[in-house]
């Protein structure tokens, strides 16, 4: 992480700071979850993360796009359900 901000350091002010994470936080418990959240949010970064557990859905966290990628055993189609969280509440965003 702190590679990517000494890199992140030497761009124009208006570079984005984007991030992403492939199985973000494994093993990580939940109250570290929140405080990594916290950090990434106090360092500006948006970010992009998979996992098959983790919601971000945190007070530290101001907001967020959500989506949930299900797919039923031995089934061709993948249906996505997109949720927003408001640094409050998760709610299903509705077509």
């Amino acid at each position: 992480m702190f590679f990517a901000v000494s890199r992140y350091s030497d761009a124009s002010a208006d570079a984005p700071k984007i991030i992403s994470l492939d199985e973000a936080f494994a093993g990580v418990d939940d109250a570290n979850m929140r405080d990594m959240f916290h950090l990434l949010t106090d360092m500006g970064f948006d970010y992009i993360m998979t996992s098959q557990v983790l919601w971000g859905c945190y007070d530290t966290v101001p907001s967020l796009a959500i989506y949930e990628i299900y797919r039923p055993k031995d089934i061709d189609v993948v249906t996505l359900f997109h949720y927003r969280w408001n640094g409050e509440r998760r709610v299903l965003v509705e077509k």
